[in-house]
């Protein structure tokens, strides 16, 4: 429960300190959503509904419609596939003439432009390559029509897109309605093709059947003289010389009629009448001719020779007319002819077939008519069968139907305004709350002890508070600096004392196994400036001082000296004085100040040192300060300059027996703090103790010191 509770106060506090980079980025994120919404161009979509009949449908046969259930999916995939085909999607452009509109028509790319300038290519010869513009067209076409099956059901949507709805609805309407046409030509085309291959069959079935009669017809010539009675005979050759007439007749009449044909397709009416020699038609023709000359002698665009002109267009309608009598009664007269060489041909075999003849004549004769039989029953279904597909062909119908046709739609389809603005917000503000974890936890500083400890393996003391008073922060570093003094119980004054024994049990665990006399040295550094060091130094010397131990405080920051500022004081000498010049032990005195705290005495600045200081440190003056100063004093807390900015607090820092470092509560950056330590354990030891204070905290509702502020006079006001 604490853990869960802790983690959420965390998140909370996370979000508080950084709302301004999560509202920020939020901001950024919506505010670029809209403005690519509000360059989109408006888009609709509009969608046809088309059912695929798993039926195969015939018009001739219904009941055959019910047997051709498919047992998977494959057929409404493929009808997919074929809407998507290349073949269909360019009949729908054909249709629609898009290859000149302005949206999916052709148009020149950069590169085409670029080579238009250079005069690499033309504009003629750009235009002059159909295939390519095509190419284009299509591309532009189907990345604006999408085609998908509606689950698994038999339904397939077709819906197109364009910047006009009208003509998203009508896209969409006539690729659906191109594929169905092209379903029911596909049927048609198969018909034909059905109904050729059967012709070229059927002419092959008439002439085996000719065939056959002609070898029959050729048998009974040959056996004949065979027949044993001479009446029979008689009969048998009368027969074969009235059969001879009427074959002679209707090769006859067939040719006249192919002739009178041939004539009547050129309107030779002389030809015709000469070769039919019919009264009608030569008394017609001799009025067509007078006709023809009177609109001779007639003036031309009179009403005389309108008038014969019309009574000439009557004339050749009844010539016409007359001429297609005569070769009906001409194909009537073939017929006959054929009917009647049929019967004399079926009485000439029957009568030699009646007669006594040998059993291998009877038997050869059997085998001629069982074949011509045969070529006569499969000529008649290859008939029936041809009849049936050229029925079937102009009665053609579509498996596929639409079931709903696309209307123009009302509201456009893109941009997706509510979508885009609501995805931008939700990935604004997990973009933002990602760089505020990255800022606060990686970028930015730390806000806890355990996460301090988990980062960079140091422990962390105690963590002071922001001082606060009536709601508002305490800044001036002699209200900080005094806060010790003035306000003893309250959580600042607390955490101080928490980190004096941070300090001693740090110590006492570095020298329980070690032999030392003198006073014990104490570093409060920081890795930059602005931490709360030298408040941070000053507090822990006086918690040492007020716990009754001997303590020195020297401000070894001697470039920038800040302990004088911060109490008030104007010392005549500073640490600087004392280090340039040659001074006994005694002379010493003279530059140490006496703090209100009893025990605490101070070494401070008193002006900005513009030269080098690291030397100072190094020298024999600044040696003999330290030697005396572990001879009489317990404690001795050296306030440093910023350790990454200037090497003076890796100097001193070979001096300390522990050090302080002293950061600020989410502000300072983990790689700052982590090269501040990765310098101070190269100068002075991977052993070297470093204990961190975290400086102005800002400790929320949750914190343990709010639940027991009762134990402090002032605790933080949250």
């Amino acid at each position: 429960m604490d853990s869960s509770e802790f983690d959420v106060r965390n998140a909370i506090g996370l979000v508080r300190r950084q709302i301004w980079l999560i509202l920020s980025t939020v901001l950024i994120i919506v505010g670029l959503a809209a403005v690519y919404v509000f360059l989109q161009t408006p888009t609709y979509t509009a969608s046809t509904l088309i059912l695929v009949d798993p039926r195969q449908k015939n018009a001739l046969d219904p009941e055959s419609q019910m047997s051709l259930l498919p047992t998977d999916n494959a057929r409404v995939e493929s009808e997919v596939e074929i809407l998507k085909s290349p073949s269909t999607q360019i009949e729908a452009i054909s249709r629609l003439g898009l290859v000149k509109d302005p949206e999916f028509g052709v148009k020149l790319s950069t590169v085409d432009r670029l080579m238009i300038f250079f005069k690499i290519k033309t504009m003629e010869n750009l235009l002059a390559d159909t295939d390519s513009q095509l190419r284009a067209v299509l591309a532009r076409f189907s990345n604006n029509v999408t085609i998908a099956r509606r689950g698994l059901t038999y339904v397939i949507s077709v819906s197109a897109t364009s910047a006009d709805p009208a003509k998203a609805a009508l896209i969409a309407n006539t690729l659906s309605s191109t594929y169905i046409a092209a379903q029911v030509d596909a049927k048609i085309s198969n018909a034909l093709s059905v109904r050729d291959a059967l012709n070229r069959r059927l002419a092959q079935a008439s002439a085996t059947i000719n065939e056959n009669e002609n070898r029959i017809d050729a048998f009974v010539n040959e056996n004949i003289e065979k027949v044993s009675n001479e009446s029979t005979r008689a009969d048998i050759t009368a027969m074969r010389a009235s059969l001879d007439a009427l074959k002679a007749q209707s090769v006859s009449a067939q040719s006249l009629q192919a002739s009178v044909s041939t004539l009547a397709a050129n309107k030779d009416w002389d030809g015709i009448a000469a070769q039919l020699r019919s009264d009608t038609i030569t008394q017609i023709k001799a009025e067509r001719d007078k006709v023809l000359a009177d609109i001779g002698n007639a003036a031309a665009g009179s009403t005389r020779a309108n008038n014969l002109r019309e009574s000439l267009a009557e004339l050749d309608k009844r010539l016409s007319d007359q001429v297609n009598v005569e070769i009906g009664t001409l194909s009537e007269r073939v017929k006959t002819a054929q009917q009647e060489q049929d019967r004399l041909r079926t009485s000439i075999r029957d009568t030699v077939l009646s007669s006594n003849l040998s059993n291998d004549v009877m038997v050869r004769i059997y085998e001629l008519q069982q074949e011509s039989a045969v070529a006569k029953t499969l000529y008649q279904d290859l008939l029936q069968r041809l009849r049936g597909v050229e029925t079937q062909a102009d009665l053609q119908l579509a498996d596929s139907r639409i079931v709903s046709s696309a209307l123009p739609p009302d509201a456009p389809s893109a941009p997706k305004t509510k979508l885009i603005l609501t995805l931008a917000l939700v990935a604004g503000l997990g973009l933002g709350l990602g760089l505020a974890f990255l800022n606060e936890n990686f970028i930015g500083g730390f806000t806890s002890d355990q996460q301090f400890e988990a980062v960079l393996g140091v422990p962390v003391i105690s963590s002071i508070p922001l001082l606060s008073r009536a709601g508002r922060s305490v800044t001036e570093r002699s209200q900080v600096a005094s806060e010790l003094i003035d306000h003893p119980l309250t959580a600042y004054s607390e955490s101080i004392r928490r980190i004096r024994l941070g300090l001693e049990n740090m110590l006492r665990r570095k020298l329980q196994d070690k032999s030392r006399e003198g006073g014990l040295i104490i570093m409060v550094g920081s890795a930059i400036p602005g931490e709360g060091k030298t408040t941070t130094a000053i507090a822990i010397a006086r918690a040492f001082a007020m716990s009754g131990k001997r303590v020195l405080l020297v401000d070894c920051d001697l470039r920038r000296p800040s302990i004088a500022p911060a109490l008030g004081l104007t010392p005549e000498n500073g640490l600087a004085d004392y280090l340039t010049l040659s001074l006994d032990s005694q002379s010493i005195r003279q530059f140490v100040t006496k703090d209100k705290v009893p025990g605490l005495d101070m070494i401070v600045g008193k002006n900005t040192h513009r030269t080098s200081t690291d030397s100072l440190i190094e020298t024999a003056q600044f040696n003999l300060l330290m030697e005396l100063a572990k001879e009489r004093f317990e404690i001795i807390v050296l306030d440093t300059p910023p350790i990454l900015p200037v090497v003076d607090a890796q100097y001193l820092a070979t001096r300390a027996d522990i050090i302080t470092l002293v950061v600020h509560w989410a502000s300072t950056s983990q790689r700052d703090v982590r090269s501040a330590i990765n310098d101070l354990r190269t100068t002075a030891g991977e052993d070297i103790p470093i204990a961190a204070v975290l400086s102005k905290a800002e400790l929320g509702v949750g914190s343990y010191r709010n639940k027991y502020n009762s134990y402090y006079y002032y605790a933080p006001e949250s």
